[in-house]
């Protein structure tokens, strides 16, 4: 009985060396995918928390591993699409995930994984409340991605309350009333930066706000007047001195902050081109 059960653990043996040689044999053979195979596949959730022994948190860290060790370089469309599929999963299982948000904002929105990206920083947004590091990147998103920086500046005020360092909450401030003076209408995006400077307590940062509004207000007048003049001449202002001759205003506005005024192409006023690194 012993010896027939030797010779069968022998032969299975054997036979399975037999098996892996020709699996090896038939492996070399084919070509390799460019991506990582920790991102080949994506797992159901359920099947991630089961294989994780039903805990979420693990099955986060997981996955969050296999984002981590990715090489990037030699991922293709679909590689990021199965990267995007699991830091969704991750943000699924534990939204506060640290890492999983970084690497999301990295990543995801320039490689084609854009509403990926917004999942996981709105998740994390929504559940890291002592951090605003998600709030300013998911504004970002609205700002870079979606051409839309006026929803982008809403997303940075609402992290100012987070900031417990001064410079940073004034720094964000100043990057949302930038973007506030890009979304808006002008004299719109002047009561909204001069509200955020009565907001403001007493000091230097509070002045700085009231002169972007102050600015953006004479910015206002200039364009009002620009208008009227088109209605009024039939043709585009060549430069900002012909709306003083018209009589519609008494003098050209100082810029407070040093740029000046100017025209675009199609005659309408703007902040010189030495102030677009300041809105």
């Amino acid at each position: 009985m012993r010896r027939s059960l030797s010779v069968m653990t022998l032969s299975l043996g054997v036979l399975s060396l037999l098996v892996y040689g020709f699996a090896q044999h038939r492996l070399s053979g084919l070509t390799r995918a460019t991506a990582a195979p920790e991102l080949l596949i994506s797992l159901p959730r359920f099947a991630q928390v089961l294989m994780a022994g039903g805990d979420r948190y693990l099955a986060a860290n997981l996955a969050g591993f296999r984002v981590l060790v990715a090489d990037t370089g030699r991922m293709r469309a679909e590689d990021y699409a199965v990267q995007a599929k699991l830091q969704r999963d991750i943000a699924w299982f534990n939204p506060v995930h640290e890492d999983n948000y970084y690497i999301g904002a990295a990543i995801l929105p320039w490689n084609g994984e854009l509403d990926a990206a917004q999942y996981v920083l709105r998740r994390a947004s929504d559940a890291r409340t002592f951090d605003w590091y998600p709030l300013f990147h998911y504004g970002f998103l609205f700002y870079h991605f979606r051409k839309d920086p006026a929803t982008g500046a809403q997303w940075l005020l609402k992290g100012v309350p987070r900031v417990s360092n001064q410079q940073d909450a004034w720094a964000l401030q100043n990057v949302a009333a930038a973007w506030i003076e890009k979304g808006y209408q002008t004299a719109n995006a002047a009561t909204m930066v001069g509200a955020m400077a009565e907001h403001s307590p007493p000091g230097a940062f509070r002045k700085y706000l009231q002169v972007r509004a102050n600015r953006l207000r004479d910015l206002a007048a200039l364009q009002d007047a620009a208008t009227l003049f088109q209605a009024r001449q039939g043709r585009s202002a060549k430069k900002l001195e012909e709306l003083v001759s018209a009589g519609l205003i008494a003098e050209l506005p100082t810029d407070p902050l040093g740029f000046g005024f100017g025209l675009d192409a199609a005659g309408r006023p703007i902040l010189n081109s030495g102030a677009a690194g300041t809105q």
